[in-house]
């Protein structure tokens, strides 16, 4: 049930008070200063390596254990 007192709004009028909502949050965001930004870079991309080390060494190891059981060539 939508309250009677509830006007209609033209989908341009919409659009701007969207965008005015979007611009009031994004003053409110606690944007990180660039040594923060720096080392959280450094910390996505040396998560990415370790991580993509490590699946490809279990993908090393299984695809030799298959070899040996004789699943594939």
């Amino acid at each position: 049930m939508q309250p009677a007192n509830k006007e209609k709004v033209s989908v341009l009028e919409g659009i701007k008070r969207s965008y005015r909502n979007m611009a009031a949050e994004l003053k409110k965001v606690n944007w990180p200063s660039r040594q923060e930004l720096i080392t959280y870079t450094i910390v996505v991309i040396f998560t990415v390596f370790a991580v993509s080390a490590i699946i490809t060494v279990w993908d090393i190891l299984l695809a030799q254990l298959f070899k040996v059981l004789g699943f594939y060539r």
